[in-house]
């Protein structure tokens, strides 16, 4: 090696380590969480994440001075729940003990995450504002080329409520590949996964699709015995199940309450 690459290499080094120096580990301190915490953000099995508005819940974290902390949380229809916790920090994390049990809460980038019986919750202390998907129109008279695909289930929309299609929160995943006049649904529901064959048509501005055999196939929300749907201006497919469908419909008593379920699919794109 020369002598002035020698120079450049010591140089480098030199700077890196000067860098790596001047690096400090940031101290948590009261000041930090102090004050009004909003949960902006739920997962669940730490896969997809979702805003708690999304189920019709609301929660919020009023973390007090002197090791006080009150937890609201509010659901549609009910009355707010208020839970008194206390907290305090220790080794740079906010520890949050209720009931005798202690949960760690770790703070990053002006956020606090803490992991409580399965889910994930993030807060900000600026209140993020739900924005409910709203769907696209009906795509008038499609083709059947035009249902052609593999889709893969993503929302559900049911009771008023939006929520992700995840096998931890919704308890069911589905996928729909369509080929010509023949469409597969791979069903995933309690870790037990099955296949319905079905076959279909157009009919106006939807696709009908039913199934080759008599065997029951389904989850709790709906059959897919025969299944319906409409293609949507803004890309997606939907697919909406009758209040019959569905198992609570036929177990309750409704009173006037919507007890219909859709789903809705993305389309997947493959790169090769």
């Amino acid at each position: 090696m020369n002598k002035k690459m020698k120079l450049w290499v010591a140089g480098s080094v030199g700077v890196l380590m000067a860098g790596m120096m001047s690096v400090s580990v940031y101290a948590l301190e009261e000041k930090d969480v102090i004050g009004t915490w909003y949960v902006n953000e739920l997962s669940m099995g730490g896969n997809m994440t979702f805003h708690p508005e999304s189920m019709g819940m609301e929660v919020t974290v009023d973390i007090k001075e002197g090791g006080q902390i009150e937890t609201t949380t509010s659901s549609s229809g009910e009355e707010p729940e208020v839970d008194q916790a206390e907290w305090k920090i220790e080794d740079d994390k906010l520890l949050i003990t209720n009931d005798g049990e202690t949960k760690e809460c770790e703070y990053a980038d002006g956020k606090l995450t803490i992991d409580a019986d399965g889910m994930t919750m993030i807060m900000s202390q600026e209140k993020e504002e739900y924005e409910p998907y709203v769907p696209g129109e009906p795509v008038e008279n499609p083709a059947i080329e035009d249902f052609e695909g593999e889709w893969m289930c993503t929302l559900m929309e049911a009771f008023g409520m939006q929520m992700p299609v995840d096998a931890e929160l919704t308890g069911f995943e589905m996928m729909l590949t369509v080929q010509g006049d023949t469409a597969e649904l791979s069903l995933i529901e309690s870790g037990e996964e099955s296949k319905v064959e079905l076959s279909g048509e157009v009919e106006g501005n939807n696709l009908i699709l039913k199934a080759v055999s008599e065997d029951e196939a389904g989850t709790m929300f709906f059959s897919c015995d025969l299944m319906k749907f409409t293609l949507l201006d803004d890309g997606k497919l939907c697919f909406e199940a009758d209040a019959d469908d569905s198992e609570e419909s036929e177990d309750s008593e409704t009173d006037g309450e919507d007890f219909s379920v859709k789903t809705y699919f993305d389309k997947i794109t493959v790169t090769e």
